[in-house]
């Protein structure tokens, strides 16, 4: 196929997937918003203070918002001890249309049925208070239909009969003639006859066995002795369990009733529910038992056990209800603990009425929030370490209420979009974008990640999911059905899909962004990772809330898959000295410091993506940080005086990247530009360079700056680490903690206004090529390095701007101003990025302003 047809339908496929390539070019002008000014032409700044709060602080939807589904949510900031009212109507003065529902324990509503097109209002009140403000919404045409029954009609569809979670009793004759083939039927029989007539531990084993030096320490250590022993409960007790639906035979029952009824003794206020983790692990692993052996267990005994699960079932719903909703991030909630509740109330209901509550509420709830974690462009807003966390919870949830309600809970932008964001951010033998928790822990996409594309690919009709399945599957030497994580999900739901037609081979864009999770990434030949140059960068709306990092305009680059230049430090456990200090703070990123300090950990610390190119030789994002140095969310006023941080982000294929900041502070101030390498880095401060290598490749970093600066650099931590908690690896050896390489170039004075360029040149260290010497030439302020030119503007005081041409005069790439290319001038937008290519004979042009991403747009209005 030819290039330029290539470039055509890679272009087709980007627009299909919603994945930006090209912004039509908007002159913004005369704002009356407060949070919003224009600095120049195509160019926004943001002053929205926080765009993701901890907790909710406006009502949605409102300000005339064209809500994106039919029947919408209604949303709104909790009050405490309070159950509310809420009417709808389509009259400003709740003449028409009237829809009202009273009473409500929670701080959402979702009204169950569809409106009709035209402008909308709502009004809320709390106990018997006077109504509140009235908030206006739009039912336009494009809005998709998504309406889901009431909760009682969901309750009448459950089934009666014992069991009804892993498998229906009516189901079972036509279950085992189904799965009587599948691979996994023996890994389950295997795995469960580990544990026949296995004695059952005490409940002092969620005591724990090493002491830390402080309370912080003996706290940490305490909850995850609490948590591995409800982990453990819940493993047996669900393997026994599937076992038996798989064989009926007794000798299951006869060993998981002894972990039953040892777990009945255990105090569930007690111990056992230090961590929530745990806690919710007894109450499913108790849970699943009964609905699986009910028939076995006698009816004492099984009103012991609904006793027991209901108080830890009512621990979590008390403690979630008109709380949960309200955060912007309640993790646990959402990875696990939900959906084990979930299955709780679905055997529970028609014991205790308690259960027909806790049922309602993750039921409204995961129609008003969920994916609770992303937004429609398929990112994930904590990484793609704990992303694999969440995946049997984003289908097994959505599997059982597609059962319950015939309605598709995966027919969102959401649900089709995420194995993009997965195929740039993590792809098959590599490592992965590197941001957030967990993302440095392993050196390719587990057989997890594998066996969740598989259900995408099934699920979706996906090649590409498939693809991906069966690459990492092949990475790992193993088959999809050796997978443990989705094991259950297949045998009840995976298989009854089918498969798509397998592709050979893939043509994907080599660069995308996701600009409302905040990421975009560059690569030059994914998805063959041989040879490919990752580059990952990013600045997000999010900020540094859960597991994300004080890194926006950060990045990471890779090559061969393996890490170059990436976050540094570790994690022993949340909260612990060198993770806050290093691991999460700006410092252990390839990121920016202000006077020596990072960004706050603070929901109004955010960045965000404003413009995004990919192109045939040239890809370019810019991420602005802004506001990362400052937040005053929660009652805090933090303000480390930064005033503008962009950052230019540009990779000259195939070897070439290059990083242009702009600094601006109130006060003269120290900067501080970061990188990181995980075995070494040698400093030439004469020629400006840096040197640093992994596995497959050599890399040179020129480093030029607006003022001289310091080049340091140190094979330390400045903040100690050590693995008190004693993590273990999956081999369950202890981890090992390496020292790692960083360098900081530091002006030598301050400044309140400085300028970074750096050109970082990545070569295979097989064959001949080599990093070769930059070269500036004064009379024209131009950095030459092998075919490309780059002029950029180092004078601070000045407007800034950087171009890029190489000499066969094929491409031409300019921030703002004019670009200049085969003899003509393109300055239709004075503001406005631009870059030309010629492809195959053709030009190729494109121009973008600054995008905001919907959730900004949303503060701005409030």
């Amino acid at each position: 196929m030819h290039k330029l047809n290539i470039i055509k339908q890679i272009y087709s496929y980007l627009k299909i997937w919603g994945i930006s390539l090209v912004l039509i070019t908007t002159f913004i002008t005369g704002c009356n918003s407060p949070n919003k000014s224009i600095i120049k032409q195509g160019e926004i700044a943001v002053k929205s203070e926080v765009v993701y709060p901890k907790f909710r602080t406006w009502n949605s939807p409102s300000n005339g918002e064209e809500v994106k589904t039919n029947s919408p949510s209604f949303q709104w900031p909790i009050v405490k001890n309070a159950s509310y009212s809420v009417r709808v109507s389509s009259s400003k003065d709740f003449t028409k249309g009237v829809i009202e529902k009273e009473n409500i324990p929670f701080a959402f509503y979702n009204p169950h049925q569809k409106l009709d097109e035209g402008i909308w209002y709502w009004q809320l009140k709390a106990n018997n208070a006077k109504w509140g403000k009235v908030n206006s919404f739009k039912i336009a045409p494009s809005a998709k239909d998504f309406v889901t029954p009431n909760i009682k009609e969901v309750l009448n569809g459950v089934a009666v009969s014992h069991p009804r979670v892993l498998v229906k009793k009516e189901d079972l004759n036509a279950f085992h003639a189904r799965v009587k083939d599948y691979k996994e039927i023996a890994v389950v029989l295997t795995e469960a006859d580990k544990y026949l007539n296995s004695v059952p531990p005490k409940e002092s084993a969620a005591l724990p066995s090493i002491k830390g030096k402080n309370d912080f320490e003996n706290k940490k250590i305490a909850l995850k002795a609490s948590k591995r022993l409800g982990v453990e409960i819940q493993k047996v007790l669900t393997n026994l369990s599937q076992a038996y639906l798989i064989s009926n035979d007794i000798k299951y029952f006869n060993s998981a009733k002894p972990w039953v009824m040892e777990a009945l003794k255990w105090d569930p206020k007690g111990l056992t529910r230090l961590s929530n983790f745990g806690d919710a692990g007894i109450m499913n692993g108790l849970a699943i038992s009964v609905d699986t052996f009910w028939d076995l267990f006698t009816p004492t005994e099984r009103k012991e056990i609904i006793a027991h699960v209901s108080i830890r079932a009512n621990g979590f719903y008390n403690k979630w209800r008109n709380y949960v909703e309200s955060r912007s991030s309640s993790m646990h909630v959402w990875q696990h603990i939900m959906h084990n509740l979930l299955q709780t109330s679905l055997v529970l209901l028609g014991e205790t009425e308690d259960a027909e509550l806790w049922l309602e509420y993750i039921y409204e709830l995961w129609i008003a929030q969920s994916p609770k974690m992303g937004e429609t462009d398929g990112a994930w807003f904590n990484g793609t370490g704990y992303f694999s966390i969440n995946t049997v919870t984003l289908y097994d949830v959505t599997a059982i209420f597609n059962e319950l309600t015939n309605v598709d809970f995966r027919d969102n932008d959401w649900y089709k979009n995420n194995m993009k964001w997965l195929m740039y951010a993590f792809p098959p033998n590599s490592f992965s974008d590197g941001f957030c928790n967990g993302s440095d822990g392993t050196d390719r996409p587990r057989l997890k990640h594998g066996a969740y594309a598989d259900i995408v690919a099934r699920s979706n009709n996906d090649p590409l999911a498939y693809w991906y399945s069966l690459e990492v599957a092949k990475s790992h030497g193993k088959e999809i059905s050796d997978d443990l994580s989705f094991l259950w999900y297949r045998i009840q739901h995976g298989y009854k899909e089918t498969l798509p037609e397998p592709i050979k081979s893939i043509e994907l864009p080599q660069a995308a962004q996701f600009p409302e999770i905040g990421v975009a990434y560059m690569h030059t030949t994914l998805p063959e990772i041989e040879n490919n140059l990752m580059f990952s960068m990013r600045s997000s709306p999010f900020g540094s809330l859960g597991h994300t990092h004080a890194e926006q305009n950060g990045f990471n680059i890779a090559f061969g898959g393996k890490r170059l230049f990436y976050n540094s430090g570790y994690r022993a456990t949340m909260g612990d000295p060198h993770f806050l200090a290093w691991y999460k703070h700006t410092q252990g990123h390839n990121a920016i410091l202000i006077d020596g300090e990072g960004q706050p950990f603070n929901a109004g610390a955010y960045g965000w993506i404003p413009r995004f190119i990919y192109g045939d030789k040239i890809s370019y994002a810019v991420g602005d940080a802004s506001n990362a140095y400052s937040g005053s969310d929660l009652g805090e006023n933090i303000d480390l005086g930064m005033k503008r941080f962009r950052r230019h982000f540009i990779m000259l294929r195939p070897s070439i990247i290059v990083i242009y900041d702009e600094l601006v502070a109130d006060h003269d101030a120290e900067w501080s530009w970061l990188i990181h390498n995980d075995s070494g880095i040698k400093v030439d401060a004469e020629k400006k360079t840096l040197l640093a290598e992994n596995e497959l490749a050599n890399a040179q970093v020129s480093l030029f700056s607006s003022t001289d600066i310091d080049y340091t650099v140190s094979d330390k931590f400045s903040v100690p680490i050590k693995n008190w908690v004693q993590n273990r690896d999956d081999n369950g050896q202890l981890k090992e903690f390496k020292n790692q390489w960083h360098f900081k170039g530091i002006s030598k004075s301050k400044t309140p206004q400085m300028r970074y360029l750096a050109i970082i040149q990545v070569k295979p260290k097989s064959g001949e090529s080599v990093c070769e010497e930059v070269v500036f030439d004064a009379s024209t302020k131009t950095y030459s390095v092998g075919d490309w030119n780059i002029k950029a503007e180092m004078n601070a005081s000045k407007l800034a701007k950087i171009k890029i041409s190489d000499n066969s005069k094929t491409v031409s790439f300019v921030s703002s101003g004019t670009l200049e290319f085969d003899g003509k001038n393109y300055n239709v937008n004075t503001g406005s990025s631009k870059l030309i290519e010629r492809i195959e004979g053709k030009n190729i042009f494109q121009e973008v302003e600054d995008e905001i991403p919907a959730a900004i747009k949303r503060t701005m209005k409030q």
